[in-house]
């Protein structure tokens, strides 16, 4: 039961992640409109937990457009799409239903466009590498010595990356300086 609540909430925020992730240049396409509104029926009996305050994505989209430059923005919607990818996945191999199964499908069809289209690049790969990264085991202590071993490379890495930024920032400051000088 909790998992069609669940559900309930996740419905919602998909509607409100598509929307949003394409910035209000397009809306929801009318078929999709359709089968979200379809299976929001059949999975969304009760409502009570979908407004407990506790979002699963919409807490990520006011933190997208104020804190995150284009390219964060970018790969943190491909990450939430491939979250939906994945909980759809797992809906469809729950449901008994074909027609349950062939709206999820269809659903999912959309979501894997909108990535392709939107948020092209190496996103993917991106996030291979952080799931990675938050894999390792900080209480290894094999793990901790080689994190101690090659601290100064990557902070020097770091460094030049920061510098690099920086460098960039200016050399867009002083373009729109001589503009507004123009």
């Amino acid at each position: 039961m909790i998992a069609h609540h669940m559900m309930a909430l996740f419905w919602g925020v998909c509607l409100v992640t598509l929307g949003q992730m394409t910035y209000g240049e397009a809306s929801v396409p009318e078929n999709l409109d359709k089968s979200i509104d379809e299976l929001k029926v059949y999975y969304i009996k009760d409502d009570r937990e979908l407004h407990n305050a506790h979002p699963v994505f919409l807490r990520f989209l006011k933190d997208i457009k104020v804190n995150l430059e284009e390219p964060e923005q970018n790969l943190l919607m491909s990450i939430i799409m491939d979250t939906y990818s994945r909980i759809f996945t797992q809906m469809e191999k729950d449901s008994q239903d074909e027609a349950t199964k062939e709206k999820l499908a269809h659903v999912q069809e959309h979501l894997e466009k909108l990535q392709e289209n939107y948020f092209p690049g190496k996103s993917a790969e991106l996030k291979k590498y952080a799931e990675t990264l938050w894999a390792i085991k900080e209480d290894d202590p094999v793990v901790q010595r080689k994190a101690l071993f090659e601290l100064k490379r990557v902070y020097r890495e770091a460094t030049q990356l920061k510098n690099l930024k920086n460098k960039e920032r200016r050399r867009r400051q002083a373009r729109i300086t001589i503009k507004q000088k123009s």
